[in-house]
């Protein structure tokens, strides 16, 4: 799935994503980002990547800034997903290791220039799994190669 974007759905998402980081910081929200970008950055791309799904779907974006610990970022067909962003072409679904209940469903998102590309996805209960479990050099983490996602129908 490729989903184009114009510049205004993108400086959109990025003021989200920055509004979001705000409130974040603002609640004394942990930050458990995997990466060494700034966080405001991870918060862009989160919603870049959250707003591209929606639209690709035709389901509702929720764009929201109120703390969302814990929670997925959209609904389809009954299924609780969480989208997970990267900008590297090659990279992986990583999520922490502090499990979710309230996902059924992690998507791999990535952000390109004007495009998000979703290469898989993997159900939740197939991805808490210990041999899912690595370091990437920020402490250990869940982590699929996008050659062990599910490939989307």
């Amino acid at each position: 799935i490729s989903v184009p974007m114009s510049s205004e759905e993108i400086m959109t998402c990025r003021l989200i994503g920055n509004m979001r980081t705000i409130s974040n910081r603002a609640s004394v929200v942990k930050d458990r980002q995997m990466g060494g970008q700034p966080t405001y950055q991870t918060d862009e791309e989160g919603v870049i990547g959250e707003y591209a799904f929606c639209k690709h779907h035709n389901i509702f974006f929720d764009p929201s800034i109120a703390v969302r610990s814990g929670s997925d970022d959209c609904l389809l067909n009954k299924y609780r997903i969480d989208i997970k962003a990267t900008r590297r072409a090659n990279g992986r679904l990583v999520a922490t290791t502090k499990q979710n209940s309230d996902v059924d469903i992690f998507v791999l998102a990535i952000i390109g220039d004007h495009e998000v590309t979703f290469p898989g996805y993997v159900m939740a209960r197939e991805f808490y799994k210990d041999e899912n479990i690595v370091d990437l050099g920020h402490g250990k983490t869940y982590a699929l190669d996008q050659s062990k996602l599910r490939e989307w129908k």
